[in-house]
């Protein structure tokens, strides 16, 4: 009785079943029939004759080694258009396994088949039967099918569509040269009987299909079009979120609109400006709006990169920081845009960008007036009488860091610093800056060198840890103080350097010379957002102003130290000599018992940030100076203003004396590893004494500066290495050392 019962029941059910699906929408009619036998047809014959097409062109046994090495040459630490799981299946060498996903990519990416006339990816013409052009054809059917919104096919689609797939599928047989069974599988599926649940089954496989091709497709193309690596974009997405969270305070001032118009009408833009003037958070802020219009951020530190990076099939943003020098005009820089100027003016994509920025200083150096950059429609220049901020925007800077709008009165507003932008940050962050109300604003240098002099008192680690990132070169982090490195003999020099660096800072701040690094580290940590920032786990100081103003305010008390650990930059552009610095009231020093006036912090246009030695400090600066040309430093030690003061030439001088006529002329005009000046040829075919070298040389050297070409007056000179000479003569020439010039020349 149960059991009757039990099918009693489960009739009814069917029978409801049924009456439900004949109401439905979904119920099985002819047309579903259609979607579902062409669905079969994709799974089946296609996906079988696209296998046999494989086995002729990748023998089983070497399709493991070919994609192996198809992996291994895709661009570093990019991931691999295929899954773990599918790499599996193609090292088990089972062909049978393959689903179309991986054929597909297999015949595009591995086999030896030429692309059709369109390429890979689009639709072939009608009239080309080549193999490619077939196995697109597939790919096409089937993402129709697999797109389609409507799971039903009208007999006369069906049938048109039938007649294709048969046709591609004969074209293939052709060419593989075996029987019609692929032929013969499309007929019998178009006739067979087919139940609901068969429908339905091979309609959810042909979706899933199209799921799985479509993403493997992506990443293909992913790979084809990408190029920067992985790791190097990892790295840009990490610095474009940076951006993002600097940029929620950033202000779009009156003439913003203007500027980004000036952007947009041209392939590269110069940011130019006094230092905290805001030309960095421009760029970046400007680059992030592209960023939101499909363009891909590049935050590249060298201009060459851009060569190596730019990406033909989407518009790109490259942004440069400082790109002509930080403290003064660095001319491997200035050489490295004019070498790659045409990828600035002509990018391979015409909608790519590039914006660099430049301190309005070093862009006034008279070295870059044919330089590309200066041309006025490529320049934005924010100390412009346009671009400057009026008093409207300097209140909504105010308000935008949460202070009070009418902390400044008009006339003070008026009158206040250039790097108005970065006082607002370095104020709403630090709250014992409130203390100098508006003074602050108007001269903010003062403000925060007597802050530097509270903290050397008070706070000796806080002021240790900033001396030690300044003396570091703006990168500090706890593996830099604990001598972390990969055991190569140059970072262990680099190591010992740091150590005896880090030896005497700490002592002449009178710091423990066994601080733990993590102490030093954590002194760092909190001042970040006020005079340091954190990237990832190197700190550098918010801003190259608190570079210059530590290096300033350590380097009066001493000098020496600055001039041994300094960048050969840094001492070219912020190492001056001072005749009268007694009168000044700069610096004065008693052996280890140093005095610092601050008479000099009363202006900020006195204070310039640059280090003023007084004339018994010339045999340091010649010395260091001597030391930089050694290291082949020549255009930033003869193009340093300093060497026009005759005392620290005539000191400059009394060093060259100190070396023989042959180390000077190995360091000047003999190639080796570690000059970049030039050579003799040794290869001449007669003898030469050293007085008539020294004769020839010479005369040459004076023909070619006279001239401004090169001449070749002796055939034994290699021309490349006498134009390097000349550089150097010429520069001694354009800056009047004709003293130093003629000591030489007679040595």
């Amino acid at each position: 009785m149960l059991k009757a019962r039990g099918l009693e029941c489960q009739k009814n059910k069917w029978y409801r079943d049924l009456q439900m699906m004949a109401n439905s929408k979904y119920a099985s009619t002819r047309e579903t029939t259609n979607l579902a036998r062409v669905a079969r047809i994709i799974l089946g014959p296609c996906t079988d004759v696209l296998c046999d097409v494989l086995k002729k062109e990748i023998p089983p046994l070497t399709l493991s080694q070919k994609v192996k090495t198809y992996l291994a040459n895709l661009p570093k630490r990019k991931h691999p258009p295929i899954t773990k799981e599918q790499e599996r299946i193609i090292h088990n060498g089972n062909y049978s396994d393959f689903d179309i996903t991986l054929l597909f990519f297999l015949l595009r990416n591995i086999s030896n088949i030429s692309p059709h006339a369109k390429q890979w990816g689009n639709e072939p013409i009608l009239s080309d039967r080549s193999v490619s052009a077939n196995i697109e054809r597939i790919r096409l059917i089937r993402n129709k099918y697999g797109h389609c919104t409507e799971i039903s096919i009208s007999d006369t689609d069906f049938n048109k569509k039938v007649l294709e797939i048969s046709s591609v599928i004969q074209d293939l047989e052709k060419y593989l040269g075996t029987s019609t069974v692929y032929q013969d599988a499309v007929v019998e599926i178009g006739n067979c009987c087919m139940d609901p649940e068969q429908e339905t089954k091979y309609i959810k496989e042909l979706l899933d299909l199209n799921k799985q091709i479509k993403g493997i497709s992506e990443k293909t193309t992913l790979i084809e079009n990408r190029c920067v690596p992985e790791n190097v974009t990892v790295l840009y997405k990490r610095d474009s979120l940076r951006w993002e969270n600097d940029d929620r305070v950033f202000l779009e001032t009156h003439n913003f609109p203007v500027m980004l118009d000036q952007v947009r009408n041209q392939p590269y833009i110069t940011f130019v400006g006094a230092p905290g003037s805001g030309k960095t958070a421009m760029a970046r802020h400007i680059a992030l709006k592209l960023q939101k219009e499909g363009y891909e951020i590049c935050p590249v530190k060298e201009i060459n990169k851009i060569e190596d990076y730019c990406n033909r099939n989407i518009p790109q943003v490259f942004v440069i920081d400082d790109v002509l020098g930080i403290f003064g005009l660095n001319e491997h820089e200035l050489h490295m845009i004019n070498k790659y100027s045409e990828i600035l003016r002509d990018p391979i994509n015409p909608k790519t960008k590039t914006l660099m920025t430049c301190r309005e200083a070093v862009f006034k150096n008279e070295m870059i007036s044919e330089c590309i950059l200066v041309k006025l429609e490529n320049v934005v220049n924010l100390q412009s009488r346009e671009n400057s901020l009026n008093n409207d925007d300097k209140q909504n800077l105010l308000q935008v860091y949460n202070l009070d709008r009418d902390l400044l009165s008009s006339r003070n507003l008026a009158s206040s610093s250039r790097m108005f932008p970065f006082l607002c940050k370095l104020y709403s962050n630090k709250k014992e800056l409130e203390f100098y109300g508006p003074t602050f604003f108007l001269s903010p240098v003062p403000c925060i060198i007597k802050e530097m002099d509270s903290l050397k008192i008070h706070n000796k680690l806080h002021y240790a840890s900033l001396v030690l990132l300044m003396i570091n070169r703006n990168r500090l982090s706890e593996n830099i103080l604990n001598n972390e490195n990969d055991g190569t003999i140059e970072n262990q020099k680099r190591n010992n350097l740091f150590v005896e660096m880090k030896r005497n800072i700490l002592r002449k701040c009178k710091v423990v010379s066994t601080t733990e690094s993590f102490d030093l580290i954590d002194a760092l940590l909190q001042m970040e957002g006020t005079y340091t920032k954190k990237n990832g786990n190197e700190f550098t100081f918010i801003h190259d102003s608190m570079f210059e103003i530590i290096a300033y305010h350590f380097g009066h008390q001493f000098p020496e130290l600055i001039l041994k650990y300094a960048s050969s930059d840094y001492i070219a552009n912020n190492i001056k000599i001072d005749q009268h610095t007694s009168q000044k009231g700069q610096i004065k020093i008693e052996g280890e018992n140093v005095t610092f006036s601050e008479k000099n912090h009363e202006n900020e246009d006195i204070i310039d940030l640059c280090i003023h030695l007084h004339e018994s400090q010339n045999q340091m600066l010649a010395e260091r100076l001597f030391k930089d040309v050694q290291n082949g430093e020549f255009y930033k030690v003869f193009g340093n203003e300093s060497l026009k003061s005759q005392s620290l030439l005539q000191c400059f001088i009394a060093v060259l004396e100190k070396h023989s006529y042959y180390n000077l002329h190995s360091l000047l005009l003999t190639e080796s590893e570690d000059s970049k000046l030039c050579t003799w040829n040794d290869k001449i075919k007669y003898p030469l004494n050293e007085n008539i070298r020294s004769m020839a040389l010479r005369c040459e050297a004076h023909f070619c500066v006279m001239n401004e070409r090169l001449i070749g007056f002796h055939k034994h000179i290699r021309s490349k290495d006498t134009l390097l000479l000349i550089k150097i003569v010429k520069q001694m020439v354009m800056h009047s050392w004709m003293l130093l010039l003629i000591h030489i020349t007679n040595q």
